[in-house]
């Protein structure tokens, strides 16, 4: 997040939401940096206690759930062994995304052969992939490879 999210330029109205805080290590420098008021996160647990993640299967998102987002992370499950909860988590951000809001998570090179490209197109979006970010003000240098051609940054217009 430090990397890559911290220098955004994320709306300042909306919250920040990651859909699969997992122990909630890395969304916790999210709330640092946002404010634990503007941070929602979603998983099926919550390990850590977290105050700021709510309980939640995230295929069971839906209109109720509805909120205003400048940014989220798609981090949810894995494609491989969960691509339905991945990609039904992906719609739901998306639809909630702001205008100059951002989606960060995977693009075409997954297993489960999404189009996120091609969806997040669909909806309004510009996609910036991890390999294409400048130098000068992402530093990716020490991701893996893999991490660098399989994600993406998508920024709703």
């Amino acid at each position: 997040y430090r990397d890559i999210v911290f220098n955004l330029d994320i709306p300042s109205e909306g919250y920040i939401v990651v859909a699969g805080t997992h122990k909630a290590v890395s969304f916790d420098l999210l709330c640092q940096r946002f404010g634990e008021d503007r941070c929602v996160g979603f998983d099926l647990y919550n390990p850590s206690n977290h105050k700021c993640v709510r309980t939640k299967d995230c295929m069971e998102l839906c209109e109720e759930d509805d909120m205003p987002i400048a940014f989220a992370h798609n981090d949810v499950g894995s494609l491989s062994h969960t691509p339905d909860v991945k990609i039904h988590a992906q719609k739901w951000l998306t639809k909630n995304i702001v205008s100059g809001g951002y989606v960060m998570g995977n693009n075409n090179l997954n297993r489960a052969k999404f189009k996120f490209e091609e969806y997040m197109n669909e909806n309004g979006f510009v996609n910036t992939h991890f390999e294409n970010l400048p130098d000068d003000k992402f530093n990716i240098s020490h991701f893996s490879t893999q991490r660098i051609e399989g994600y993406m940054v998508s920024k709703r217009q």
